[in-house]
């Protein structure tokens, strides 16, 4: 029975918090796992200057010894100062960009001190006394100073208020024009193709648009178009203030109307055929007051025009026919504005009625032979009697 109690007494001894031995003094204590305290290093931090929105940044790179937090504080005289902002809950390894929201969005461009803290009492909750009492402390670095870094976070340029005004128009498909915009920052407008119904391949871009108002902006299309279609005019913010466009998360991206939807409006462009057109006139003679244009093919309605000769091109105009229907023409006979007393070389050339007010205005285009082909123009040796 005493043998029985002795072994029940080294069973108590051997799980109990103390253990002795009995040829010396040494005393060996067990402790839980949860007393550990965390460790608060090595730690690491990385952040570089970036510009940002305003509603949070990101740290490159952060080195976690232990759970905790990244907290950014406010620079005061180059010291850190308040808190105002503070990462989710981090495990313990090195983690890359790691987003930071502010409290409060900045409205201004603000350096930022950044330190790795740990969760010290180990609740999930990061704990301070505002301004200098943390219960969750910063970590340190192998060299034993905190680990922190500094960056000046800077304000990207607003998407919003952006506004643009444009109407369906006529055009010989290689130009949007008349375009109207209210920008909060400088931009561009973009001409984008129709990829059903949303934004296709740019087919074209302005200069750099200050902020504010502008009008009368006009944007040249390459390829044109060579057929009535729609195509989506876009104002882009240059977010990256690279002056230069180049659209992409990190450069320049679309503004936002003051409702929250793009700043994106679909236009349709028509634009009257100008292939193929064809003109023939032979060389004549007459009293210099009226010529005659053998046969004229027009994809569209549009006009003859007469010119003189300036070096083997067309000159100054000296007629113009009425607007003729779309078809084929022949033996027109046309008076000149101009008489001709001398006997001299003339051009003969086809329009479109583009802006269709048939009249020959500055709003046509002149008609082609081929789609990117040369203009419908002839020149004719007229010997005045």
């Amino acid at each position: 029975m005493r043998r029985t109690l002795s072994l029940l007494a080294a069973l108590v001894l051997a799980v109990s918090a103390c253990a002795y031995e009995s040829s010396g003094t040494t005393t060996t204590t067990f402790i839980e796992p949860e007393d550990v305290p965390p460790a608060l290093g090595p730690a690491d931090i990385e952040i570089s200057d970036q510009r940002v929105d305003g509603s949070f940044f990101v740290v490159d790179l952060v080195s976690m010894p232990a759970a905790g937090w990244v907290v950014a504080r406010v620079d005061e005289a180059g010291a850190p100062g308040e808190v105002i902002g503070i990462s989710e809950l981090l495990s313990i390894g090195v983690i890359e960009r790691v987003a930071v929201p502010f409290f409060v969005p900045i409205s201004e461009d603000t350096p930022v001190h950044v330190s790795v803290h740990v969760d010290v009492d180990r609740d999930g909750r990061f704990t301070y006394d505002p301004p200098d009492s943390f219960i969750d402390e910063i970590a340190v670095r192998d060299s034993g100073e905190p680990a922190s870094d500094r960056a000046l976070i800077s304000l990207l340029p607003p998407l919003t208020p952006t506004e643009i005004f444009v109407d369906d128009q006529a055009t010989d498909g290689t130009f949007v024009g008349d375009i109207a915009v209210v920008l909060p920052a400088p931009g561009f407008v973009v001409v984008h193709a129709d990829e059903g119904g949303s934004l296709g391949p740019v087919l074209g871009f302005s200069t750099l648009i200050p902020a504010g108002g502008s009008d009368g902006i006009e944007v040249a299309l390459e390829p044109p178009l060579a057929l009535t279609g729609i195509v989506h005019v876009a104002v882009y913010i240059d977010r990256n203030a690279d002056l230069e466009f180049g659209p992409g998360e990190d450069a320049d991206q679309v503004g936002v109307w003051d409702d929250g939807s793009l700043a994106i409006v679909p236009v349709t462009l028509t634009v009257p055929a100008r292939v193929p057109a064809l003109v023939e006139v032979s060389d004549q003679s007459g009293d210099g007051g009226s010529v005659e244009v053998a046969s004229v093919e027009l994809p569209y309605a549009g006009f003859v025009e007469v010119l003189t000769d300036d070096d083997g091109e067309p000159g100054a105009r000296i007629g113009v026919s009425d607007l003729l229907d779309a078809g084929s023409h022949d033996d027109l006979e046309m008076d000149l504005t101009t008489n001709q007393t001398s006997s001299a070389t003339l051009w003969v050339r086809l329009w479109v009625d583009l802006d269709e007010d048939g009249e020959l205005s500055a709003g046509d285009a002149i008609a082609l032979v081929e789609v990117g082909g040369e203009p419908a123009q002839a020149s004719f040796r007229l010997t005045v009697q």
